[in-house]
């Protein structure tokens, strides 16, 4: 009998990675020497067959790993259930700080079992940049029948993977295998992040364009030039209508419902970081871009991007149930996630946002325009006709098809989850999800981790 182990911890979770997905009971062959009761056949090369039964699981809560260690030159190591903004304010009197932004104040290791990025993933990388190691506590390989110690602890591994240094050629690269293993290989109790220096000097900006490809043609312009941004964000008209409708009594940092660019550059110094702004203003404005706006004060920074990071639950909110109804909610809203090269990037989501209008559903499309990665929320309603719900599936099954055409992944930054289990063959092929696959067998051969999450086995 064998019982599934989900560890939680606050990352992405729209993939459906926390929900609890059991394998069939099922007959297998399994070598003697997964037994450790030596009461067993003692021939240990023998294959012994077994009725293997799925008894539930748990949910590991990884809300007590709080440890925060000293901190060096630029890393710092972290229990799994530190939040995000908790390390920040922790590191707020080293001029460092923890630097990858997915919005929400997410654990760390939540953030590395998902491969967190967001809106500062343009300048400072993704997790899989900035995780240097991690410990990771793996799932049995032998099945303790029939043994009268319960205390054993022989089959129980412990694996330190990484450093604080830099780079290392040292090996398989296991800190890299467990970012993004959505708890399906083992369950990290700690976690090395690399830190930056805190910006001397942070402006903020945004401008609007009349079309949204001409939006998007600038950010890649900007970043094929090499000007050094520290977020560029690219919503649609139907976000901005979100977006202002969400500020309430910040009505002053209302947009022209266009498409519209937000950008913020950092630097050690006010002259540099200004030269950068100046450069990618020209740029905007080769591409007819109006409104060009700066902003300084940090409160009114904060503002904006705070804004910004609620547009999910502004997006939702246009579809309210004007007759009493409950409207969309977020157990019933879509959302999306792709990522594609930037060369790509503005046909590709043009194409998207014309999908949405021409489908005639609800739906905002933004992204973090800067590294290619676009989503769309498509708010749904419990009541919607199933034509409607089938047009919203529609906008992204053409979505993905469009970005895996142009070699682009099905996933930028959310995880597979069980919800694009059927999109990684067609982006990896056979061989590549096998490897998959039999990673998971090797790490967890009776499949306790996690279960039907990535891959089935």
């Amino acid at each position: 009998e064998l019982v599934s182990i989900i560890p939680y911890g606050a990352g992405t979770s729209v993939e459906g990675h926390i929900n609890m997905m059991l394998p069939q009971d099922e007959v297998v062959e399994i070598p003697s020497s997964s037994f450790t009761d030596s009461t067993m056949d003692g021939n240990r090369s023998t294959m012994k067959r077994v009725r293997v039964m799925r008894k539930g699981g748990v949910s590991i809560d990884m809300v007590n790993f709080q440890s925060i260690g000293e901190v060096g030159p630029n890393f710092v190591k972290v229990g799994a259930g530190v939040t995000r903004n908790t390390l920040n304010d922790a590191l707020r009197h080293t001029g460092l700080q923890f630097m990858v932004d997915p919005g929400a104040d997410a654990t760390i290791g939540g953030m590395v079992a998902t491969g967190a990025s967001g809106t500062s993933a343009v300048k400072y990388g993704t997790m899989r940049e900035n995780t240097l190691a991690v410990t990771t506590v793996l799932p049995p390989t032998t099945i303790q029948s029939a043994s009268p110690d319960t205390t054993t602890t022989n089959d129980i591994v412990v694996a330190h993977s990484g450093t604080a240094a830099l780079k290392s050629s040292a090996g398989y690269d296991l800190t890299a295998l467990m970012t993004c293993s959505e708890g399906t290989l083992g369950v990290i109790t700690d976690v090395t992040v690399k830190l930056h220096p805190i910006p001397s000097y942070i402006v903020a900006a945004k401008c609007a364009f009349d079309d949204l490809h001409s939006a998007a043609d600038s950010v890649a312009m900007i970043r094929m030039m090499g000007i050094p941004v520290s977020r560029i964000e690219l919503l649609d008209e139907m976000s901005i209508r979100a977006f202002n409708k969400s500020l309430g009594s910040d009505s002053e940092l209302a947009c022209t419902v266009k498409p519209t660019l937000f950008l913020e550059f950092a630097g050690h110094s006010e002259k540099a970081t200004m030269e950068d702004l100046r450069a990618a203003r020209d740029v905007c404005l080769e591409f007819e871009a109006t409104d060009f706006v700066s902003e300084s004060d940090e409160n009114t920074r904060q503002k904006l991007w705070s804004a910004r990071h609620k547009l999910y639950y502004s997006s939702i909110a246009l579809r309210v149930d004007n007759d009493g109804g409950e409207g969309a909610t977020p157990r019933n809203t879509l959302l999306t996630d792709a990522c594609v090269p930037l060369s790509h990037f503005a046909d590709i989501l043009t194409a998207t946002a014309r999908d949405v209008e021409e489908l005639d559903v609800v739906g905002t499309c933004f992204g973090h325009a800067g590294d290619g990665n676009f989503h769309c929320i498509l708010p749904m309603a419990e009541n919607d006709t199933v034509d409607y719900k089938q047009r919203v599936f529609k906008v992204n099954e053409r979505l993905i098809e469009r970005v895996l055409s142009v070699n682009g992944t099905c996933t930028g930054e959310h995880g597979v989850g069980y919800g694009k289990k059927v999109y990684l063959k067609k982006q990896y092929g056979d061989g590549g999800v096998k490897m998959m696959e039999r990673v998971k067998r090797g790490i967890d051969p009776f499949n306790i981790m996690n279960p039907q999450k990535i891959v089935d086995v």
